[in-house]
């Protein structure tokens, strides 16, 4: 991906912060998604679509609205969503490489998009939401939250809340002592994010390597701590009723490392989401199918494995039986493109 790509999303973060708003401490839908996929937006892309005045939480390519009947109006402007695609190491010879441990070495590989919300769409009527809003709950699935988890042991005693490595504890003050139930949660969820980077669980460097504190190792892990309590305590319901201090000191601190290293918030949320699937018990995947997905929420290999060309123009878009049907959609029901009268069938079946 190139550094313009990180430029573009770390702007919008500064423009914010300069504003006096701390996008990360804004609460946002849990059910932003792609409107065809229908999987939640992650990591970045959560904070990035979440924090417009955008009414609809679908989103979509140019591609998926023409594909879906509909257009994107003249004028309107796309917001860019990053993925990951995984290469497989080789070495000279073109054998593939394994790790020490004995798994295949990949490599992570970023790619983006551009999207646009179904607000600057027209033609295209919005599905039904099912999914219910995280916000206003009680307290009570922040403490659930914290009981499944069992991370490590939690302690309140003094004046400062801190994540201890070496002794694998938490230290919090007395909940009496936070303005509200909220604000402690917050609080916690911020060490328990630390507390993921343990060489026994996540192994983080900013954890597990020596960090000195203003240098960039000790200000990404707490950009990661910032955000993985964001998305614990949005999860939780909770996170717009913690009160903040966002001083100028604060807001200018992040403006300033964030114009130092365009990279920084792209790379912290996605540790951040890593560390709030740990908590949340979510299994973490590495398998190939699962990183390759693109926005459009399709497998990028899936055109190759079912013998399409995409290198042929448009290729998507074509109905050269004249059915109305686009050639994407009867492949991937398994119908001929070529053959109006064709039903659905085993997808990748030879013309």
């Amino acid at each position: 991906m190139s550094r313009d790509i990180y430029q573009a999303i770390t702007d919008r973060f500064i423009e914010q912060l300069k504003q006096g708003t701390v996008p990360w401490q804004q609460p946002w839908t849990s059910c932003v998604q792609n409107i065809v996929s229908r999987k939640p937006y992650r990591g970045i892309n959560a904070f990035t679509l979440g924090m417009t005045d955008r009414t609809s939480p679908f989103w979509l390519t140019y591609k998926q609205a023409l594909d879906l009947g509909g257009h994107i109006r003249k004028g309107e402007k796309s917001l860019p969503v990053i993925y990951y695609k995984i290469l497989e190491r080789r070495d000279g010879a073109g054998n593939l490489m394994v790790r020490e441990d004995g798994r295949q070495a990949r490599v992570p590989f970023v790619r983006w998009a551009n999207v646009f919300n179904l607000d600057q769409t027209e033609g295209i009527e919005a599905p039904q939401i099912t999914a219910a809003q995280n916000v206003g709950q009680s307290p009570e699935k922040a403490a659930a939250i914290v009981e499944k988890a069992k991370l490590c042991p939690i302690h309140h005693a003094g004046f400062a809340a801190v994540y201890s490595p070496r002794n694998d504890v938490i230290r919090l003050p007395a909940p009496a002592t936070f303005r509200s139930q909220e604000d402690y949660f917050q609080t916690l969820f911020h060490e328990m994010t630390h507390a993921t980077g343990h060489e026994k669980r996540l192994n983080r460097e900013g954890i597990t390597q020596p960090a000195k504190f203003g240098s960039e190792r000790y200000s990404k892990e707490e950009l990661i701590a910032e955000l993985g309590a964001a998305f614990l305590s949005n999860e939780a319901g909770i996170l717009n009723q913690v009160q903040f201090d966002n001083s100028a000191a604060y807001l200018n601190s992040w403006i300033q490392r964030l114009e130092n290293d365009p990279k920084m918030i792209v790379s912290a949320a996605s540790q951040a989401q890593r560390s709030t699937d740990f908590v949340l018990g979510i299994e973490h995947k590495e398998s190939l199918q699962e990183c390759q997905t693109s926005p459009e929420g399709m497998p990028l290999t899936w055109p190759r494995e079912h013998g399409i060309d995409t290198r042929m123009p448009g290729f998507a878009h074509r109905d050269p039986d004249g059915d109305g049907v686009p050639t994407l959609f009867e492949w991937k029901r398994g119908m001929n493109p070529t053959d109006r009268l064709s039903k659905s069938r085993k997808p990748g079946m030879r013309l």
